[in-house]
């Protein structure tokens, strides 16, 4: 019984504390501008996605810039099997039906180095193991062997006559991050300025909704104070009427501003990034800062470090970048490629049943003295006719650019007017 008691004492405790908890949770909070400021630069949702596009054109940029280091790949094939009857066509007979099987492991080791010209050096490692086996119909035998081969290759290949795209790619993703940069900094001077109004139109509907208050207060007694005057004959019927108008009115007004700050309070509160919930009220000390403003001095550094206009100068050069890579698609292409080879392939009259060791050093000795291979291959491609889609598209990039570069000139004008004004 006294386990009983003790345990219902703890449950009791324990539920005061959340209560006590969750009531510490939905006090009130009062901000200041700089608190709700703070704030909205952690917790806004325009912040929040702010940041991730930052971590987007960050890696993008890391990615380019990595392009150019040497990247490592292995392949293995562990293993490869199969059995399968295949037909053999005989000359001036009827086909033979043979069981063939096959099981290979491989392993393959690649080190490639892009080149700053758009190509790639390559070097490239191979070991096979392979068993052969065949059961031949006509005879009732079965044929085995065991192979090994080991190779390595040396390989470049090179576009000709086209752009560079490794290069295209890296200043792209330079201009992606630097205007992922720009708009972060001009986007939080907006929230900035965005959560000052509305905190300040918050306190505006504050103060409106305590004078409404206070007006149906004074009025109750106004109305009250006229009501005992009428009752006791010292004032007409219709005045006492218009104090119960005034009264009315006055408790509309307080209903409307109750309204508009409730509106105005969800909405700061969504602005600045916390939940419905949270009750919140802000608080102000009206400090102002005096600067004087040279109007042609605020043009001039407006003009020189409004991030809108840089934002503008990156959307032409990368329009410049999408006319030359449209550009690119019908022009002449050529291709370089050229392979050294090493290769060696273990003796065929070893038995089936020799190791992988020996069969590894055959296939090095029969590298060491089989002739290298090695080619070189050149190929062109030239565009005859097109029924002028290239042209066409390419007309359509120039016209999106000759946009841009009017949409900036537009951007000047407007940010010079709106420093003005």
């Amino acid at each position: 019984m006294q386990i009983l008691k003790t345990a219902r004492l703890g449950t009791l405790i324990i539920g005061l504390a959340a209560v006590t908890w969750a009531g510490n949770a939905d006090a009130q909070r009062v901000l200041t501008l700089q608190d709700a400021i703070d704030i909205a630069l952690e917790e806004s949702y325009d912040m929040k996605s702010l940041r991730l596009s930052m971590v987007q054109a960050e890696q993008g940029l890391i990615a380019a810039k990595n392009s150019f280091r040497t990247n490592v790949s292995m392949s293995f094939d562990t293993p490869n099997w199969s059995e399968s009857v295949s037909a053999v066509r005989v000359p001036n007979a009827l086909p033979v039906y043979n069981s063939i099987g096959s099981l290979t492991y491989r392993g393959g080791l690649t080190v490639t180095q892009p080149l700053p010209t758009n190509g790639r050096l390559s070097l490239t490692s191979r070991l096979t193991r392979t068993k052969e086996t065949t059961y031949l119909a006509s005879n009732d035998s079965k044929l085995r062997r065991s192979d090994f081969l080991s190779s390595m290759t040396l390989r470049l290949t090179q576009p000709l006559f086209t752009i560079n795209q490794i290069q295209l790619d890296l200043k792209t993703a330079e201009l992606n991050f630097e205007n992922a940069s720009r708009s972060r900094t001009r986007r939080q001077l907006d929230i900035i300025y965005n959560v000052t109004e509305s905190f300040f139109n918050l306190y505006r509907d504050a103060r409106s909704q305590e004078m409404a208050k206070e007006d149906v207060e004074q009025q109750a007694k106004t109305t009250d104070v006229a009501k005992k005057k009428f009752e006791a004959g010292l004032i007409a019927e219709v005045q006492y009427l218009q104090m119960e108008v005034d009264l009315a009115e006055a408790r509309d007004r307080l209903v409307s501003a109750d309204a508009s700050l409730k509106r105005q309070n969800d909405s700061f509160k969504q602005l600045i990034g916390l939940r419905s919930t949270d009750e919140v009220t802000v608080k102000s000390d009206f400090s102002y800062t005096h600067f004087d403003v040279d109007e042609a001095k605020a043009i001039e550094e407006g003009l020189k470090n409004r991030s809108e206009i840089r934002e503008n100068e990156i959307s032409i050069e990368q329009q410049k970048i999408n006319v030359k890579e449209i550009a690119n698609q019908n022009s002449i292409h050529g291709d370089l490629s050229a392979f050294y080879d090493f290769t060696g392939v273990s003796d065929s009259d070893l038995a089936y049943n020799t190791s992988i060791y020996d069969l590894f050093d055959s296939s090095m000795d029969d590298l060491r003295r089989r002739p290298r291979n090695r080619g070189i291959t050149f190929s062109l491609t030239v565009p005859v006719w097109d029924w002028g889609v290239n042209k066409a598209r390419v007309e359509s990039a120039n016209a999106r650019l000759r946009d841009a570069e009017n949409r900036l000139e537009e951007m000047k004008k407007t940010v010079a007017r709106s420093i003005s004004d």
